[in-house]
């Protein structure tokens, strides 16, 4: 074999490989810029190594990937909106909080079109922060306290409780929403915040942010009990679950605790700590091959530079 045909050949072989490689496997960009002035909160993996982050800012919601860091906004800034959580379903749809506007919101996740709103309090009234979505419902939390509403102060008006948006066998959405009190404390605002599913179970584990602490709540009674972990999470914000593990994103001091649940029981430890270098205020996070994806809302100094920021898990 001459020389030039060992090289061609050589070649061939590198692009084949090349070629399967897995996604998990190549260099993902560590930060990804967000468009100046975004003001984001929320961040959801999509299909493929497709995501989403909400606006504050204007409602808006930028879809990227982040393989190559690329993107653009797929839906348009919704005047008085505020996107905040937000949830990608299996079925593509964008669901996302509306903050002080007291709205949910559904969108779709290829052309950004507008699938249904539900306005569930008054603006003020509350604040909604966070949503899952399983195959039956998607459950929005209220941020609010009734202690102090003072919207000049982030004080804003609301109390400890879920709206929950009924999801048919089909997948259609109901056009009705219920409200479903929790039995949690009404302290100062943020109260409830992060939301997702408990592990082997039919109840969720949501964040109170001001309490520092975990509520294993039952959705359809809104019964409450705080998880014991041993830690005060400090500023607890938004959660994803993979298994039996629920990261937490603890915004006041820029890391990710990663809190491991015992099968069939509410009980948890503290299994690792993920410090997010570079990053402010991180707020919420979702889960991508062997990395957790946080999103930097920078909360201290209220301006950009905008980022997401890919960590390394163990």
């Amino acid at each position: 074999m001459t020389f030039v045909r060992r090289l061609v050949t050589v070649a061939a072989a590198a692009v084949m490989l090349i070629g399967i490689i897995p996604a998990s496997a190549q260099q993902f960009p560590d930060e990804i810029a967000l468009p100046d002035g975004f003001f984001p909160e929320g961040i959801a993996v999509g299909r493929g190594s497709s995501f989403y982050v909400g606006s504050l800012a204007d409602g808006s919601v930028f879809k990227g990937d982040l393989a190559t860091g690329e993107g653009e906004v797929v839906v348009a800034p919704t005047g008085p909106f505020s996107t905040v959580g937000i949830e990608v379903d299996q079925r593509n749809r964008i669901w996302v909080a509306g903050g002080p506007t007291g709205t949910g919101r559904v969108y779709d996740g290829d052309t950004g079109g507008l699938l249904a709103t539900f306005q569930f309090t008054d603006a003020f009234d509350s604040f909604v922060n966070d949503v899952v979505v399983t195959s039956k419902a998607a459950y929005f939390t209220d941020s609010g306290t009734a202690n102090s509403p003072d919207p000049g102060n982030f004080q804003f008006a609301g109390e400890p409780r879920l709206f929950v948006v009924p999801i048919g066998a089909a997948g259609e959405i109901d056009d009705d929403f219920d409200e479903v009190a929790v039995d949690a404390p009404d302290i100062a605002f943020p109260n409830l915040n992060g939301i997702d599913t408990l592990p082997g179970s039919r109840r969720l584990v949501v964040a109170h942010t001001v309490g520092g602490v975990l509520f294993d709540v039952d959705p359809t009674t809104g019964e409450a009990e705080a998880i014991d972990i041993g830690v005060v999470l400090e500023g607890a914000d938004g959660l994803v679950r993979s298994g039996n593990v629920v990261y937490v994103v603890e915004n006041t001091v820029s890391r990710i605790s990663a809190i491991k649940f015992t099968a069939g029981s509410s009980r948890a430890t503290v299994e690792a700590v993920y410090e997010v270098a570079g990053a402010e205020t991180p707020t919420t996070a979702d889960l991508f091959g062997n990395a957790i994806y946080t999103v930097d809302a920078r909360f201290g100094s209220m301006t950009g530079p905008y980022n997401v920021f890919r960590v390394e898990l163990n």
